[in-house]
């Protein structure tokens, strides 16, 4: 339990990174941070969400989630981390509504990164 509970929250910082990105980069050009022009975040985030839209489009099942529910497959208890992240991350729409959520990611990031160039 305590394995699939560390993936949780791996995942639950992976999209917390890539959501705090479309807020952060312009904010930060304004602000003149150095660190939000850095190609290496830059390219971390746009890969991020290249790879989820793929996974979308393509019916794949995130490995992260994967993993947790093989996983948690062995225990048959939630822990606190484990009903609270997991009601957070995961939501019960159809898959129409995740491919155009990750469709819009993937436009708005290509946006920022053309708005707000990493440099």
């Amino acid at each position: 339990m305590f394995l699939a509970d560390i993936i949780l929250i791996i995942h639950f910082v992976i999209i917390t990174f890539v959501v705090s990105i479309f807020i952060l980069v312009p904010y930060g050009y304004r602000k003149r941070w150095e660190w939000v022009k850095k190609k290496k975040i830059r390219y971390i985030h746009l890969f991020i969400i290249s790879f989820v839209s793929l996974e979308s489009v393509l019916g794949i099942i995130c490995p992260l989630t994967i993993l947790e529910n093989s996983l948690r497959q062995k225990v048959t208890n939630e822990s606190f981390v484990t009903q609270y992240l997991s009601k957070i991350i995961y939501f019960n729409f159809p898959s129409i509504f995740f491919i155009c959520l990750y469709m819009l990611g993937l436009g708005l990031t290509l946006g920022l990164y053309f708005k707000y160039p990493p440099k």
